[in-house]
């Protein structure tokens, strides 16, 4: 993506600057805006700036315009009580979510090379690499490999995650030394056996032999002689066995007797306790009605005894029923009159 075209109008104290896509090198002394060039520039792609005052001082706009020869176009405009504007097209069609479709194809860094020249050599390589556009995802891993290495930081440029895979902290590489090791150890091991050879060992003629047939006949040799052994056994302990087997059946037997036993006197029992309980429950029965109607008897006599006291108490009464409620004020008027004046008579004889 080339630059052809830059348009900057009262931004940051530039009254007019216009750039057609040539390489251009600006020059000039301390003040004559070459920052505010680059400033601008940033401020289009980012919509941030380091100063305070974007508009130049005396207009009411400013506004810069970028377009590009893959039919990008920026154009943005910071204005004094009104609201900023952007519009960013690609092709003639306005982007959805500018700033961060911006934020996408530029990075700061681009706008500032002194930064980037002031990382160490590590953070200058791992920016370089995200540069490289390699479309990969963890099955072109597995293509290549087979697997998906575990010791890999996956998050970062393709091209270290290759050369973590290769490291010498890699699995890979390590596999690589045990089996130059084995190998070696093999070899060793070969080279001792051929010392301990007798002499004249043809090793065509071994190489050839088949010991399997030999051991065929071992393996059915020994699987019949198994089973002479077990045959053996199974006769010699014929006698033993029944007689476990009985012992085994009259042990049962005499269990099965204690457990119905056992069962059978609990029932009995459960019976006859059954049996008391309902001879009880039957008399209890028997003697309901007349326990009832002496309890029936005492709440009649309980309530008689009630509404009795209660018409006594109300009796007390009567005479004072009909009278009238009198009032008291003026007598409690002259009870505190008189208190007053003994209050000052006290007084005076004090004096």
């Amino acid at each position: 993506m080339r630059t052809t075209k830059i348009q900057i109008r009262d931004i940051l104290g530039i009254r007019e600057f216009n750039m057609n896509g040539e390489s251009i090198e600006l020059s000039g002394s301390n003040g004559v805006g070459k920052s505010s060039v680059l400033d601008a520039i940033r401020y289009a792609l980012t919509n941030k700036s380091g100063r305070d005052v974007i508009v130049r001082r005396g207009a009411v706009e400013g506004e810069i315009l970028i377009e590009t020869d893959s039919g990008l176009s920026i154009d943005r405009r910071s204005r004094i009580n009104r609201a900023d504007y952007k519009s960013i097209k690609q092709n003639g069609r306005e982007i959805g979510s500018p700033e961060a479709f911006l934020k996408e194809i530029f990075t700061p860094l681009q706008l500032n090379p002194i930064e980037f020249m002031a990382m160490d050599k590590k953070q200058q390589n791992a920016i370089i690499l995200d540069m490289i556009q390699y479309d990969w995802d963890m099955s072109t891993i597995k293509q290549w490999f087979g697997e998906i290495p575990a010791w890999v930081n996956y998050d970062q440029n393709i091209l270290a995650v290759l050369n973590d895979i290769q490291s010498e902290n890699g699995e890979y590489y390590q596999n690589r030394r045990n089996i130059d090791r084995d190998r070696r150890n093999k070899i060793a091991f070969i080279e001792d056996i051929g010392r301990t050879l007798p002499e004249g060992y043809d090793a065509e003629k071994w190489r050839n032999a088949s010991a399997g047939d030999i051991y065929r006949q071992i393996e059915s040799i020994q699987r019949d002689n198994q089973l002479v052994e077990r045959a053996k056994q199974v006769i010699e302990n014929k006698n033993n066995k029944i007689r476990k087997f009985e012992a085994d059946r009259e042990i049962e037997k005499a269990a099965i007797e204690r457990e119905f036993s056992s069962r059978d006197k609990q029932i009995t029992e459960d019976i006859t306790r059954l049996e008391g309980q309902i001879v009880s429950l039957r008399q209890e029965q028997s003697n309901l009605a007349s326990k009832k109607a002496d309890k029936l008897a005492i709440a009649d006599k309980t309530y008689e005894a009630s509404v009795a006291e209660y018409n006594a108490q109300c009796a007390e009464y009567n005479e004072y029923v009909d009278r009238d409620i009198r009032d008291t004020s003026e007598l409690s008027k002259q009870a505190q009159a008189i208190e007053d004046m003994k209050a000052t008579l006290m007084s005076m004889t004090e004096w």
